[in-house]
């Protein structure tokens, strides 16, 4: 592991991972990332996990130095395999599909039609987007000064 130490939870199987407690082979590793081959649920071969060192259960808890860290992470890993066509995804929350409940970032080679993440493209026709419109307004996005976006340091 590289130096940094970060904040981990017993048992959480990324947080294990990252503490060394649990060996894998790693696809790639920075100071804030590790990325590991996903051989236990794949959508595609190639599939690659990458989460953070530090724990939080979703993206939105992560400082924004993390999330900085990742994307090259990914995007050095996806040219390394060569991908041309593939999918990044991050489930966040339950509803949503995530399973492991540590933010993290899957790459899914997308190799033909078959392999790889399945989407149906079905959008909603009629949606009411007015309060979705009136919180980001709130939010003030466009004036946003770096930090977390739950209001956190």
């Amino acid at each position: 592991m590289l130096g940094i130490r970060c904040q981990v939870s017993e048992s959480c199987l990324f947080c294990r991972i990252a503490s060394g407690e649990l060996t894998v082979e790693k696809a790639i590793e920075t100071e804030k990332t590790i990325g590991v081959l996903n051989t236990l649920e794949p959508f595609a071969r190639g599939h690659v996990v990458f989460f953070p060192k530090q724990h939080a259960v979703t993206i939105r808890h992560l400082p924004d130095d993390y999330l900085a860290d990742m994307l090259p992470a990914i995007m050095r890993v996806a040219t390394a395999l060569g991908l041309e066509n593939y999918n990044i995804l991050s489930n966040n929350g339950a509803v949503a599909g995530q399973t492991v409940f540590h933010a993290h970032f899957h790459l899914i080679p997308k190799w033909s039609e078959e392999e790889g993440l399945v989407y149906r493209r079905e959008p909603k026709q009629g949606l009411d987007h007015s309060e979705m419109r009136e919180r980001l307004r709130r939010a003030n996005l466009a004036g946003h000064k770096p930090g977390r976006l739950d209001g956190g340091g």
